[in-house]
């Protein structure tokens, strides 16, 4: 594993094709928090913004992101505020208006940087939770080519506990800042790959604990989707599922996308678990991705 693939929190199991001048730059959100994207630069085709997980940062997906650049797309793995390699205000987020314009910052900089009109979103579980409220908001549909859902959070399986719940009511007024367990401890509930299982416990850019505040606004992102109207999502829409999924509810989530798109989602489900990046092969999930980037380009 190269320098590079160390500092960017890479599984060992994977690598970043050096040919593919990979960086982490930096990206100043609206209200001045500094964050990274890795930028994998390519020419020809839209590009990608990716959004990863609740726990997880974009080194558990350079996999997918190699094979979207291969397929010729420069691709843009943002890290999300408060996770991954970031410190400051770990865990923590303000509103969920501020995590939408983190989105909407990452996705003009995609645009500026590439000069392409258009830029395909990819929300990865907890992150397309959050790129599907994006693309409901209305905010940017003639600059979206296409929005891809892969396992994403929308009606999860796994959740914190009723007495947990009450806590973080009671701190929002008195500590938001008081962290609680994120309720996805157990690493097989991501894969049944033992070395990705060792992976995950080891990785150190993993978040395990976020804010009451942060806690609360991710239920706020979920009530402004139920009540976001059907049929609100207008881009070219994928949802990807995996069939032993432990994390989300497949069949209340594709209900739920159905209604957001109108009917219009494609839908496709593959073997494995919820991390389809963490499979032996994970060829399927990346064809199925960049058949999803196909669709608009």
């Amino acid at each position: 594993m190269s320098g590079n693939d160390r500092r960017f929190g890479v599984p060992l199991a994977c690598a970043i094709p050096p040919e593919a001048d990979v960086a982490a730059v930096q990206l100043t959100l609206a209200d001045g928090y500094r964050t990274t994207m890795l930028r994998w630069p390519a020419a020809g085709k839209s590009p990608v913004l990716m959004v990863h997980g609740i726990q997880s940062h974009p080194g558990w997906f350079v996999g997918s992101a190699a094979a979207m650049w291969r397929a010729g797309h420069s691709v843009y793995q943002l890290t999300r505020r408060g996770s991954g390699s970031n410190d400051v205000l770990r865990g923590h987020a303000l509103s969920v208006g501020l995590l939408l314009d983190d989105v909407a910052v990452a996705h003009r900089r995609v645009l500026a940087e590439t000069g392409a009109a258009r830029c395909h979103l990819l929300g990865i579980s907890w992150g397309g939770k959050l790129l599907a409220a994006y693309a409901a908001a209305k905010r940017a549909d003639e600059l979206i080519a296409s929005l891809t859902l892969a396992s994403p959070g929308i009606v999860p399986r796994v959740d914190v506990s009723a007495e947990t719940k009450l806590a973080i009511v009671g701190c929002l007024f008195v500590s938001p800042g008081k962290l609680f367990d994120i309720p996805l401890s157990d690493v097989e509930l991501f894969t049944d790959n033992e070395a990705m299982r060792r992976y995950l416990r080891d990785d150190t850019r993993r978040l395990h604990r976020a804010t009451a505040r942060f806690l609360y606004v991710s239920w706020r992102l979920d009530r402004k989707i139920k009540r976001t109207r059907t049929g609100a999502i207008k881009v070219a829409t994928t949802l990807i599922l995996a069939e032993r999924d432990r994390i989300i509810e497949n069949a209340a989530t594709a209900a739920e996308v159905a209604r957001l798109t109108a009917g219009r989602a494609v839908v496709r489900q593959l073997p494995g678990c919820h991390t389809q990046d963490f499979e032996p092969d994970p060829k399927p999930f990346h064809d199925a991705l960049c058949a999803a980037l196909s669709r608009e380009e």
